[in-house]
């Protein structure tokens, strides 16, 4: 039986590591708010970047871009292979976090399964890990900080655009885990490229009616009409240019967010 002395010693060492653990539960609490709320305030800026595609969409020939999936650039020496698949995985570092690596890696082998015509773009060590452990192609894989930058989500837009536009996939997806709520990340997988324009104007919609306004849809393809003038500088092609590639990296963004 413990004596009087172990079991104070005990009692003190129990103490001690409830306020260690307290200390970092106050830290992790800290962590976490911020990181939702960088999170959630990112969606209205979305919304309005997709209504600005929204807005551009009618007045210019779809056809023609190649972000849209119209024509190849004039300068690609690469002929596009039709058959490779471009897949961007985002994933955690660490475990810890229940089924949420499980589930997008499953939601993953789902859509994808084992077809050899598909190149990965990972962004964690557990996707990346992923990857190497099923065999499948590791075409790119970017470090996962603590911190999420919007440079990061710029550097990767540029080289899966550019495995895009240079042929060397014929479609693009990202796959992330989206977050609902603390306790719900369901996985997702989107179409990155080409651009989806159906999707774009959906997710418009959505966010006009999540905000209580009726707009009616200003793209052609929704067969709407656009309400008030505005004035497109320096042309409309320039700003359907840089307003598109904005459009890739700030769902990329979003997704990391």
């Amino acid at each position: 039986m413990a004596n009087t002395r172990e079991l104070r010693r005990r009692i003190r060492s129990i103490k001690n590591t409830s306020q260690i653990t307290k200390a970092m539960q106050m830290v992790a609490a800290t962590k976490m708010r911020r990181a939702q709320n960088q999170a959630v305030l990112g969606r209205s800026y979305e919304e309005n970047l997709n209504f600005s595609v929204n807005t551009l969409l009618p007045k210019v020939e779809i056809d023609a871009h190649p972000l849209l999936g119209g024509k190849e650039i004039a300068s690609s020496k690469t002929p596009r292979n039709d058959g490779v698949v471009g897949v961007l995985l985002l994933s955690t570092n660490k475990s810890l976090c229940g089924a949420l690596n499980t589930n997008l890696f499953r939601a993953v082998q789902g859509q994808f399964g084992n077809d050899k015509d598909i190149k990965y773009f990972s962004y964690g060590l557990k996707g990346r890990n992923f990857v190497v452990r099923t065999g499948k192609t590791l075409e790119a894989d970017f470090e996962s900080p603590e911190a999420v930058a919007f440079r990061q989500a710029r550097q990767i837009s540029n080289l899966v655009r550019n495995a895009f536009l240079e042929g060397l996939v014929k479609e693009v997806y990202l796959a992330f885990p989206d977050f609902v709520s603390t306790l719900r990340q369901e996985p997702r997988i989107v179409k990155l490229l080409p651009i989806d324009l159906q999707a774009v104007i959906a997710s418009e919609t959505q966010a006009h009616l999540r905000g209580g306004v009726e707009k009616q849809s200003s793209s052609h393809l929704g067969g709407g009409q656009v309400v008030g003038e505005f004035l497109f500088e320096p042309n409309i092609d320039e700003l359907l240019d840089f307003v598109l590639v904005h459009h890739i990296e700030t769902q990329i963004y979003q997704a990391l967010l």
